[in-house]
C-alpha cells in the first residue's frame, strides 16, 4: 500500500507523516502546497463515492498526470489519471535546498486513462 510507504519514508526522512496516513485524502495537508506538480510531488485524487487515491508525480500530458503508485490495478505502476480529479499537489518541505531536478515533466499521451485505481 503506497500510503504506508509514504508514511515510512516520510518518518525515515525526519518528517512527521499525516495523521491516519492510510486515508489517501489526508495527504492533501502534508508538506507544502504546490501550484503546479513537479517530479516527486505527492498528488491526491478524488474517487467516486468520496474516496481518494494518491501517488507520486512522474510527468503529465495535456489531460492527465502520469502517477507512480501502488494498488493501481493491483500492482505498482505508472498510470494516467485525469488532471480534473486532482485535489491537491504536495511537495516535500525541504530542509536544505530543493534539488534542481524537481520540475514539471512533459510526456506524450499514451495508454488508457484510469477511472478506478483499485
Amino acid at each position: 500500500m503506497v500510503r504506508a510507504v509514504f508514511a515510512t519514508v516520510t518518518k525515515r526522512a525526519g518528517f512527521d507523516p499525516v495523521a491516519n496516513p492510510l486515508w489517501a485524502r489526508n495527504w492533501g495537508s502534508w508538506g507544502q502546497k504546490a501550484d503546479k506538480p513537479s517530479l516527486g510531488d505527492i498528488l491526491v485524487f478524488e474517487r467516486a463515492g468520496g474516496g481518494g487515491h494518491n501517488g507520486l508525480y512522474v510527468g503529465e500530458d495535456a489531460t492527465a498526470y502520469h502517477v507512480l503508485g501502488g494498488n493501481q490495478s493491483d500492482q505498482v505502476s505508472i498510470t494516467r489519471i485525469l488532471k480534473s480529479r486532482c485535489l491537491a499537489v504536495r511537495r516535500c518541505p525541504w530542509k536544505l535546498a530543493q534539488p534542481a531536478n524537481v520540475c514539471p515533466v512533459r510526456l506524450a499521451a499514451g495508454g488508457a486513462l484510469s477511472t478506478n485505481e483499485a
